[in-house]
């Protein structure tokens, strides 16, 4: 991903902080349905919480949405405010490091991890960022371990030693989730370590991150409008990862390239946009034409530095894929 000299203290982080402010406007949402700010059991299961039996199919979507679901609710102001200073703290560290597409990824796959593993709570109910969270501070410990990341080691361990110690020394928090995240985490960090040393050998241009965005947002989308079996759906990721990713790489070498691709981007999900949302009505429509003008605005500035492109584009591109490597 970044080299370590562009790590500078006011890098943007604005996967950090959307992150910060969709589990504030949830709380607050919450709240203000259920008139309290302290969550109780009943209230918790219904806006989202994991309980055992969650996914047994007789909820709604068969009840995969609580393990996400589950990642923005929080008990109580001081159950929220803790694992937002974590957020805050860890997660403008790692998304520095590795850019937001990748932070984006590690935090969404170190929730459903958590999610899973505290389905397995024999306590009942469990809600919180905290297993995403601890997905953090595991990449944290894999940076550092591999100096990729300009904080001490030594600071780094013990501050996972503490979340262990307070983890098993409170019974109120499922040291599942965590245990989960945590090692997500790791093995996430390790797998995209692996990933970004081979596509220097692999790829001619190191992609943008809004394209690393959108390279994983359409086979998200593909994927939920057209339900398939896991064999499938394994196949057909690894087809799209050959040919899109490569035709993507093809393109960027080109003047005007980076154009294509953020339109081709566009039209993707926009034809995907359109299917979910027919499935929905009228109201699915409109709103999928809401999400339509986001990401056309979103892909508004590299569409026209695309189009004002006079081969400086591809040359930087691949330049900086020379001159990084891994992580």
């Amino acid at each position: 991903m970044r080299p370590l000299s562009a790590l500078a203290s006011n890098a943007p982080t604005p996967a950090t902080w959307l992150l910060l402010a969709l589990n504030v406007a949830a709380f607050a949402a919450v709240a203000a349905a259920t008139g309290t700010l302290t969550l109780s059991v009943p209230a918790a299961v219904r806006y989202g919480a994991l309980y055992p039996g969650a996914l047994n199919g007789r909820d709604l979507l068969g009840g995969q949405w609580r393990l996400v679901a589950s990642g923005f609710l929080h008990f109580s102001p001081m159950h929220l405010l803790f694992n937002m200073v974590c957020l805050a703290s860890w997660g403008t560290a790692v998304e520095r490091r590795i850019g937001t597409a990748w932070f984006v990824l590690l935090y969404g796959t170190s929730l459903v991890a958590g999610s899973l593993v505290a389905l397995a709570e024999p306590r009942g109910v469990t809600a919180g960022a905290s297993g995403a969270i601890a997905g953090l501070l595991g990449a944290l410990l894999y940076l550092s371990l591999r100096r990729k990341v300009e904080m001490p080691f030594a600071t780094i361990a013990v501050t996972v030693a503490l979340n262990v110690a307070f983890s098993a020394g409170v019974p109120s928090i499922s040291w599942r989730a965590h245990l989960g995240g945590f090692i997500t985490g790791i093995l996430a960090c390790l797998v995209l370590d692996v990933a970004a040393w081979l596509s220097g050998w692999m790829l001619r241009c190191r992609f943008p991150e809004w394209l690393k965005l959108d390279l994983m947002l359409v086979p998200a989308l593909a994927a939920l409008t057209f339900p398939v079996s896991p064999a499938v759906l394994a196949a057909s990721l690894l087809l799209y990862v050959i040919v899109v990713v490569k035709a993507a790489d093809l393109a960027l070498c080109r003047r005007h390239g980076m154009a294509a691709v953020a339109g081709a981007a566009v039209l993707a999900q926009a034809a995907l946009l359109a299917r979910a949302g027919a499935g929905f009505g009228t109201a699915g429509v409109q709103l999928a034409g809401a999400a339509l003008v986001v990401i056309a605005l979103l892909h508004l500035r590299p569409l026209l530095r695309g189009f004002q492109d006079r081969s400086f584009v591809p040359a930087a591109l691949q330049a900086e894929r020379l001159r990084v490597r891994g992580l």
